[in-house]
């Protein structure tokens, strides 16, 4: 599934926009009928005071931002958690290898809706809103992946955006909220985490309100290698 700027435009009418059948209907017509043109520049145009943003706080609260440390960029990411199996059988338990995800630039949203930031990850992951004539590339910060050597590397560069870049470690980790969307699967989201910078343009990230990930607890019946679809918020520090 893709997920674009309209889509988070359309959470800020989340009630009526989830009662709304998904298969006749683009992001377009959505946001055209709930958002006036008015609350679509103010959303999107960028300018925001960021040092007034609050990050949400996990149910084992994550290790606190380090002294000196500015916020710098917010996005959402949606993609899959990748992982391996070394059997099909319920002897053997996937292994994480990593993930791929877009990344969408929301980092204005953190200070003007708060509210609406708050429910896009579960809105990117579970909504089947047909978006083929709604993407606006101009609004993708970049790309999440592993290295060869296992490190999450997160581009924030695009044709149109330099964002700049970060390979990072995990420093902590909390597990997600029991309100926490489950995923296709049912079984879950996986963890918030806090990272540290191995090299790049910022110095901590921190993974939040994460939707759906999780792998079965066994490879019975799994290949060898196989996603789980996840959505997460992603604060990037510096």
């Amino acid at each position: 599934m893709l997920f674009s700027k309209t889509l988070t435009l359309a959470v800020a009418f989340a009630p009526a926009v989830l009662a709304a059948p998904t298969s006749s209907q683009t992001l377009g017509d959505l946001t055209r009928r709930y958002l006036s043109p008015d609350v679509i520049r103010k959303l999107e145009d960028g300018v925001c005071d960021l040092s007034k943003a609050v990050m949400p706080i996990a149910p084992t609260p994550l290790p606190a931002v380090s002294s000196g440390l500015t916020l710098g960029h917010v996005a959402i990411g949606r993609g899959t958690q990748n992982y391996t199996c070394a059997s099909s059988t319920s002897a053997d338990v996937p292994k994480l290898q990593g993930a791929n995800a877009t990344l969408y630039n929301v980092t204005c949203y953190s200070v003007r809706a708060p509210s609406v930031l708050a429910s896009m990850s579960a809105i990117a992951l579970t909504q089947s809103i047909d978006l083929s004539q709604d993407v606006q590339k101009y609004t993708v910060s970049g790309h999440h992946e592993f290295t060869a050597a296992g490190v999450p590397l997160f581009q924030l560069k695009t044709d149109k955006t330099n964002y700049g870049y970060v390979q990072a470690k995990s420093a902590a980790n909390s597990t997600a909220p029991v309100s926490a969307v489950k995923g296709e699967n049912g079984l879950g989201s996986v963890l918030w985490l806090k990272l540290s910078a191995v090299e790049g343009d910022y110095k901590e990230i921190y993974r939040l309100q994460t939707a759906g990930g999780v792998a079965p607890k066994t490879c019975e019946g799994q290949a060898a290698k196989f996603n789980v679809q996840y959505a997460a918020e992603y604060w990037f520090w510096k």
